[in-house]
């Protein structure tokens, strides 16, 4: 239909894949589709008289947060699981149609798998290729699948000879199979989530049993096992690298050779960033000098100790790199150094002016300690609802 001058400049919008309003021009009466948008740029506006279309398809109910296009509630997951799981069940007269129904959702699920691409199972030899590929498999959703059918078909014969024995144990294996690839195509990466969110929990126990801690071996290995902890620390994306990373120093007899306990790479610059750690019973400060604590001899040992990788890390980049796969380049590469715990030491507002006068002024090094560095972690932790009990 033709434009009118009221309608002249609201054009179609082309894709149709998401929600949409058709609106009727007043003028000429011609239906304009639309995406206007909403209040403050969220949404979309819907003005009186619009017809508010969602599209077929568009709404994607998953276990999986990530792969459906809504949110569920807490009692939306029992209403999932029940659509999943229980909704088909019929009464004793519909059992054939149940069992066509399996059959049918099952072939389906078969045809259009990524596994069995260009095999066409109406054909013998491409049947019997798409069951050797799916017993290379058997930790595919389209295995399970593929097994649930097949008992499917063993209970439609059993009934048909009359062999009720058999029919209901082939039902049983048909649901449990079924009941896999539920499993493995809705749940198997939300119960994984769960307990990736475990190791986070964990960690943050851990954390507070061993604050007293000496062993630097022993955060050395919990940081190797739980990297993300470390890499909360810096606020752009970044790449581990190594632990026990060499950076240089080493002579000809091989000795002095030197190794900073961590190596992060930024993931878009790829400049350097080295990490050290040493334990949270590290001390911060030391002695009183006048009316103010100097840092610790721990503390600007480990700053000059750092600054001293970070030196042969720039001396040395070439040689390092050189004939690996490591991307690494030294712009101004960041340095941090994890160490002492401050709510247990810093107990005077003094303490924490000359702590802060110190790490604040230092120009190459971050100075975080262990307390800080493990708020972020529960902090991220609240963020999931996920819950801890803290031990002494």
């Amino acid at each position: 239909m033709n434009t009118c001058k009221a309608c002249v400049n609201l054009s179609d919008v082309e894709d149709l894949s998401t929600p949409y309003v058709i609106r009727a021009c007043d003028k000429c009466g011609r239906k304009i589709y639309l995406r206007p948008i909403g209040d403050h740029g969220h949404g979309i506006k819907v003005d009186k008289g619009d017809q508010f279309v969602i599209p077929e398809n568009f709404i994607q109910i998953a276990a999986n947060p990530l792969k459906g296009s809504g949110h569920l509630f807490k009692p939306g997951l029992a209403w999932f699981a029940q659509l999943i799981f229980v909704n088909d069940i019929k009464t004793e007269s519909e059992l054939t149609e149940l069992l066509e129904k399996n059959e049918n959702e099952f072939d389906q699920i078969l045809r259009g798998s990524p596994l069995l691409t260009g095999l066409n199972l109406d054909i013998q030899e491409d049947a019997d290729k798409a069951i050797s590929i799916l017993n290379e498999n058997k930790d595919s959703a389209e295995w399970w699948a593929f097994m649930a059918i097949t008992f499917n078909s063993i209970v439609k014969e059993s009934v048909a000879e009359g062999n009720i024995n058999k029919a209901v144990w082939a039902m049983r294996a048909a649901e449990r199979f079924r009941s896999m690839h539920v499993f493995k195509t809705h749940l198997e990466e939300v119960v994984w989530m769960g307990h990736s969110a475990r190791r986070i929990v964990e960690v943050i126990q851990k954390w507070h049993a061993n604050k007293s801690n000496s062993l630097e071996e022993f955060w050395q290995q919990l940081f190797n096992s739980n990297p993300y902890v470390l890499t909360q620390i810096f606020s752009v994306p970044v790449v581990f690298i190594r632990d026990k990373a060499y950076v240089g120093g080493m002579n000809i007899d091989q000795k002095n050779a030197k190794f900073v306990d961590y190596l992060f790479v930024n993931d878009s610059s790829n400049d350097a960033l080295l990490i050290e750690i040493k334990t949270p019973v590290t001390k911060l400060l030391g002695n009183k000098y006048r009316n103010i604590f100097k840092p610790s001899s721990e503390l600007s040992g480990a700053v000059v100790q750092t600054l001293d990788y970070r030196r042969e890390l720039a001396k040395n980049i070439k040689q390092i790199t050189e004939g690996t796969d490591k991307s690494l380049d030294i712009f101004n590469p960041r340095c941090v150094i994890v160490i002492g715990n401050a709510a247990e030491e810093l107990d005077s507002d003094l303490k924490k002016k000359s702590f802060e006068l110190y790490r604040t002024a230092l120009k190459d090094i971050e100075i975080i300690t262990y307390d800080e560095l493990f708020k972020k972690a529960e902090t991220l932790a609240t963020l999931f609802k996920l819950v801890w009990k803290k031990t002494n």
